[in-house]
């Protein structure tokens, strides 16, 4: 008189989610954390990336969606180079 058990649910969403959602690459090193220089070289990656879609992106629907993703990856950038600047780039609580 039960549903299906736990165990069922489980492997049906491990199913499911193998076949219909992509993997997604972080591209971190498999096993090590990235180093605050790490963060702060793709946050520059980023930003520089959100620029390029600013300056190419022509339909009025994304030009709002452009400006924000520009605005999110500069500060992302910015707030980096602030904290290591005052934290000092090697500091472990970077």
């Amino acid at each position: 008189m039960g549903g299906p058990d736990v165990a069922s649910l489980g492997q049906i969403l491990s199913s499911f989610s193998t076949k219909f959602l992509p993997e997604v690459d972080f591209g971190l090193p498999s096993g090590q954390p990235p180093t605050p220089r790490d963060c702060i070289g793709r946050a520059r990656e980023e930003w520089l990336a959100a620029k390029n879609y600013f300056e190419v992106v022509s339909d009025p629907d994304l030009v709002d969606h452009a400006i924000y993703v520009l605005e999110a990856a500069e500060r992302k950038y910015m707030y980096l180079l602030k904290r290591a600047k005052t934290e000092g780039l090697d500091s472990p609580t970077f």
